[in-house]
């Protein structure tokens, strides 16, 4: 059976700043549910609550009906596994030694290191396209090749939950869209349940089976991309005007920011070649 995962009235801050204000959410298993809203709302706080590394003061986190605060981590890191925004490697760590991490929280002293775990490592190592790549240096790897090997450690762990934050972070374009992709492979044909912090609107709606929109600590709507994305709540949330137009390769919302600069303005003419 795939892990359920949701939050129960969660109120979270730092010191006196509250950030998550009696937030609740379901999140759906086997889907990829992308959280998504302006700067400061709280996305990450929400992302790392669900993973367990932050408490809340208020409310649970649930993990299959059962508070996640009073599991033990490993039996947590058995079902979930989180990529922090900017996670780094010791120098010198190879690829396949940084995946093999994602291991031990099936390992004990009753339990060393298997066949079994070879074999999770290797598989990892190929269904993220980087096995010819194991003996390399993390360090080495370009962007999108590093976050492909952090993507694979979190495979390796064998969970039924990835929590993802910022997965594109640094990227340019390309390799953005080649992670995303690698995501939702692993979601359709593996079933995983993935949920992740995206700042791009578009590569959100386009990726993702649910959106989560967040304003101020709370969600401001939630549901598939085709059904809540439109101008009034980019206006309202992002305070950013646009319009809409149809993706002609996913054929849902494709957002064309408006900003100062209108179709109707004048343009500067080229220069002469």
């Amino acid at each position: 059976m795939t892990a359920q995962l949701s939050a129960r009235e969660i109120t979270l801050g730092y010191g006196d700043h509250t950030v998550l204000d009696g937030l609740s959410l379901d999140i759906p298993p086997g889907r990829v549910t992308t959280i998504i809203g302006p700067n400061g709302c709280g996305k990450s706080t929400l992302l790392r609550a669900l993973g367990r590394l932050l408490t809340p003061s208020a409310g649970r986190i649930l993990l299959n009906d059962k508070p996640i605060a009073d599991m033990r981590p490993r039996d947590v890191a058995r079902t979930i596994a989180m990529l922090p925004q900017t996670p780094l490697a010791p120098d010198g760590l190879t690829v396949a030694d940084l995946v093999a991490r994602g291991r031990h929280p099936h390992q004990s002293w009753l339990r060393q290191w298997s066949a079994d775990d070879q074999a999770e490592v290797a598989a990892a190592l190929d269904r993220t396209g980087i096995a010819d790549l194991a003996d390399r240096p993390v360090e080495q790897l370009s962007g999108g090749q590093r976050q492909r090997a952090w993507i694979s450690m979190a495979l390796a762990q064998g969970t039924d939950i990835l929590l993802l934050d910022e997965p594109t972070t640094y990227l340019d374009l390309a390799h953005a869209v080649e992670v995303l992709d690698l995501v939702q492979d692993l979601s359709t044909e593996l079933g995983r349940t993935i949920v992740m912090v995206l700042h791009d609107l578009n590569l959100a709606v386009r990726y993702s089976d649910r959106l989560v929109v967040m304003t101020d600590g709370r969600i401001a709507a939630s549901g598939p991309p085709q059904e809540i994305i439109d101008t009034a709540l980019l206006r309202n949330v992002f305070h950013l005007e646009s319009h809409l137009i149809e993706d002609p390769i996913s054929g849902r919302p494709l957002i064309v920011p408006i900003g100062r600069r209108r179709a109707d303005a004048p343009t500067a003419p080229l220069p002469a070649s």
